[in-house]
């Protein structure tokens, strides 16, 4: 089938509930629009930021077809699976598919009672959607919620998988984009998944970028990214700097980056409900905090636009 590669940034969609916890289809309508007018080139949906883990297939089908209608030719979707088992992973790859995704990120959870499982689980995990789908696939390294660290030596068993063309890099090290880069070079596309390693790895040659942190300020993302393709280091620190790590700063202080993010997305305009139980949202304080940085960021941006216009990438 045709491919094509991925590039630039792409959110990782929040799941708006109401206050039943059911899914809100015309919340999540309002936020594809806010993020695709700010400059989103493409969405990714029920990722970890989007609490894929805590939907069930219905709900995960659901959400798929809200985003995917109302993305329809105005950018691509990749739908993430993280799944406890790889028959609903095959089920859930397969209904990718059929609603037309190109490309597809998943991730087992492996991690059982007494110890965590073989590579050779891994493998297996990979190599059974790879059957059920000819879909391109993201391997999704983060080793805190699936017990599974892609180290090098991984990667180079599942590359022997043909579809497996990217990796989204979470781990927050930078060390390890160039340890990829440098063992399989064009072999796989490394993307980068850390809000706090974005610039970083964005010089070191990622060309795909996929963080929670985007659904606040999807066009402060799209501005780095310009910032850095043209070679202009001094202006990639002071959009990084000033309206991306702010941010970043609130999610590492009080331990709960989904209720920052949405609680971020609200401070911009658009409400979109609380995570679903146990999760929380934040505390007055940095409801606040994340109100006064939402006022900030619009004019920050606006300031980079003015330095941005008329400049080729």
């Amino acid at each position: 089938m045709s491919f094509q590669e991925l590039t630039g940034t792409i959110v990782p969609l929040v799941t708006p509930f109401d206050a039943a916890e059911s899914f809100d289809p015309s919340r999540m309508s309002r936020l594809i629009d806010f993020v695709l007018e700010q400059g989103a080139d493409a969405l990714m949906a029920t990722a970890l930021t989007g609490e894929g883990s805590l939907l069930t297939e219905e709900e995960t089908l659901t959400v798929w077809d809200s985003v995917f209608a109302k993305a329809e030719g105005r950018a691509p979707v990749v739908p993430a699976i993280i799944s406890t088992t790889t028959r609903r992973a095959v089920f859930l790859a397969k209904a990718a598919q059929s609603l037309g995704a190109k490309v597809f990120m998943a991730v087992p959870i492996l991690p059982e009672l007494y110890a965590g499982r073989s590579y050779d689980d891994v493998l297996a995990f990979y190599q059974d959607l790879a059957a059920a789908t000819p879909l391109p696939i993201i391997l999704f390294n983060y080793p805190s919620l699936t017990g599974i660290d892609f180290v090098p030596a991984l990667v180079e068993r599942l590359l022997k998988i043909a579809t497996v063309r990217y990796i989204k890099e979470s781990t927050g090290d930078t060390r390890r984009v160039h340890a990829l880069h440098r063992a399989f070079g064009e072999r796989i596309s490394v993307i980068c998944g850390a809000p706090n390693t974005a610039l970083e790895s964005l010089a070191l040659g990622c060309r795909a970028w996929i963080t929670g942190t985007m659904n606040i300020v999807p066009r402060s993302a799209r501005q780095l990214f310009r910032a850095v393709s043209l070679n202009d280091l001094p202006l990639a620190r002071r959009i990084y700097y000033r309206q991306i790590l702010p941010f970043v700063d609130v999610m590492a202080r009080n331990f709960n980056p989904t209720g920052t993010i949405k609680a971020g997305v609200t401070a911009r305009g658009l409400d979109v409900g609380l995570p679903r139980k146990p999760g929380s949202g934040v505390s007055a304080a940095d409801k606040a905090h994340l109100e006064r940085l939402a006022a900030d960021v619009t004019q920050a941006e606006k300031e980079i636009e003015t330095i941005l216009r008329g400049r080729s990438v």
